[in-house]
């Protein structure tokens, strides 16, 4: 992974692809992620795809427009998330906004975009964000949801023979909406849940929630966190002696999680998308060739040995922007009306169809605006330090 200086990574970084300029109208990309801070682990990777993307961009002379993004660091702070946003919308001018790395600074743009009226794509995972859609005009997000992860998990547990279930997630919006999640499915499954503990972003001792955790005497137990936290709390019930199935959502479902947690998280169950286990679908899976193609140009770019979920989530929502300001220049907007293309790109967006990403196929409509189903979400474990497709038992 490219490591930034931290004067160049809390600095706001803006490339423009410049073909034919003169003869062309431009596209203002912007995007605020989490750079620095508890969210870096996520953020960084959204960055470096964002990056490939403006040099890939600068080969292909075939788009009707130049590109310009912009892109700032929002420390994983809410607060300077909305300052972020509120900057790329009234002085970058931007058409689109890509934000936010997590769930709580995903929800506190959500006002600032919406009465701009600026379509914004997320990168959070809680279903939160575009939900709901009646008062999520403007919103869309790239990354499955927590409710189609916690499905999958919840149903591996169930043909386990698993009765009882213990939560342990963040206290926060992104942790609540896990909470929301693992309720309504245990529910509906039939799993009890036995306990259920909270943690923050920034805490390093988990042994009292692992260990009121352990006396739950789960069958299983489910952590909705993001790294560093995710791996620390499992390395806490390793401590205090749990010994069955631990799952995880995707907010592990990176290189971080592995790295910190080593040897303790071998067999730790993820929800995630398939680009963390594209090697492992068989060869007639149409997102398999996009998906080897991204992490090729990815890992030989930032000199990684594998990709991960998060520089996907972004590489598709930088992706799905371009195709609907094609079809939008196409169809004789003026880029340099600003609310008439923003408003234009929005429904173009919200009418993407068939779309194969490397997080899913996408299918945007006035009443989802996620776009995703079951075929983007799969189970993976961590098998000799490696994330590799689960199959069931």
């Amino acid at each position: 992974m490219k490591i930034l200086s931290v004067a160049a990574a809390v600095a706001a970084l803006t490339i423009s692809v410049s073909v034919h300029a003169a003869d062309k109208p431009e596209l203002r990309i912007g995007s605020v992620v989490a750079m620095t801070g508890p969210a870096s682990a996520l953020g960084l990777p959204e960055k470096n795809a964002l990056e490939l993307l403006q040099e890939q961009l600068a080969k292909d002379t075939s788009l009707p427009f130049t590109v310009k993004f912009i892109t700032y660091d929002d420390g994983s702070d809410p607060t300077k998330a909305v300052n972020n946003v509120r900057k790329l919308i009234t002085e970058d001018r931007a058409h689109v906004v890509i934000c936010c790395t997590t769930t709580p600074t995903s929800m506190a743009i959500l006002e600032t975009v919406t009465q701009a009226k600026v379509p914004n794509i997320s990168l959070a995972l809680g279903q939160s964000v575009i939900e709901p859609v009646q008062e999520r005009h403007w919103i869309f997000k790239t990354p499955s949801t927590d409710q189609l992860q916690v499905t999958g998990l919840v149903n591996d547990m169930v043909k386990r023979g698993i009765k009882k279930v213990a939560f342990l997630g963040l206290e926060d919006s992104f942790g609540e909406g896990g909470w929301i999640a693992m309720q309504s499915v245990a529910k509906a499954k039939g799993v009890e849940i036995v306990a259920s503990e909270r943690f923050s972003r920034t805490d390093t001792n988990f042994t009292p929630q692992a260990l009121k955790v352990r006396q739950s005497n789960p069958g299983a137990v489910y952590i909705h966190a993001i790294p560093p936290s995710a791996a620390l709390v499992h390395q806490a019930l390793k401590r205090v002696g749990y010994t069955g199935p631990i799952y995880h959502s995707g907010g592990s479902a990176n290189n971080a999680f592995i790295a910190i947690g080593k040897q303790d998280v071998e067999g730790a169950l993820l929800g995630t998308t398939p680009v963390l286990v594209y090697k492992d679908l068989p060869d007639s899976n149409p997102l398999k060739p996009v998906i080897a193609k991204f992490a090729a140009l990815y890992e030989k770019r930032f000199n990684v040995p594998k990709v991960d979920i998060f520089p996907g989530q972004s590489w598709d929502a930088g992706n799905i922007t371009l195709k609907a300001a094609e079809e939008v220049v196409k169809a004789g907007v003026k880029l340099d009306d600003l609310d008439a293309s923003r408003a234009a790109l929005r429904d173009k967006i919200e009418g993407v169809k068939n779309f194969v990403g490397v997080g899913g196929i996408f299918n945007y409509s006035p009443t989802d605006h996620l776009g995703l189903d079951h075929r983007s979400t799969f189970i993976s474990v961590v098998k000799n330090g490696e994330f590799r497709l689960y199959e069931s038992k």
